[in-house]
């Protein structure tokens, strides 16, 4: 694991346990939601199909954040945007190449959330977030170790 010098890591370890603590929480209310509608439910459920956008939206922020604090503390990299957050870490060795790819695209997606380039697709928001549940759980204990690894 890259770390920043000879193997301690200089991240504000209560500002990663915050950013985990909050992406845990919006990895949750996503799961339940996936796990209470079927497609056709969650298509005509407002309220579920706000709380998953709400929830992604949350849920690639705090991530972003976390390897955004890694970055910068560990490796001297500012990224300049969440999907080059998730990108960088992937490259840096924090989490797996595999699911940075994974995250970026969920990062893609939360800015279609957000600033409306077009409609939004919640068909796409449900199936794009349940086939990243499972990359997202491992980038959370990926970052949750990243601390308690490097610690002297």
């Amino acid at each position: 694991m890259p770390l920043g010098l000879r193997g301690v890591t200089r991240v504000n370890k209560h500002q990663l346990s915050l950013f985990l603590s909050e992406a845990r929480e919006a990895l949750e209310v996503a799961k339940q939601v996936l796990s209470e509608h079927s497609l056709e439910e969650f298509m005509h459920d407002m309220e579920a199909r706000y709380a998953l956008r709400h929830a992604l939206v949350l849920l690639v922020e705090a991530l972003a954040d976390a390897l955004t604090l890694i970055l910068e503390a560990d490796h001297g990299v500012a990224p300049e945007s969440y999907r080059e957050a998730m990108l960088l870490g992937g490259e840096a060795g924090i989490i797996p190449y595999e699911d940075a790819e994974e995250l970026a695209k969920l990062a893609s997606l939360r800015n279609v959330l957000i600033h409306r380039y077009w409609r939004v697709d919640d068909a796409r928001l449900y199936r794009e977030t349940g086939k990243g549940l499972e990359k997202i759980a491992r980038v959370l204990e990926a970052l949750s170790r990243y601390a308690e690894d490097s610690d002297p």
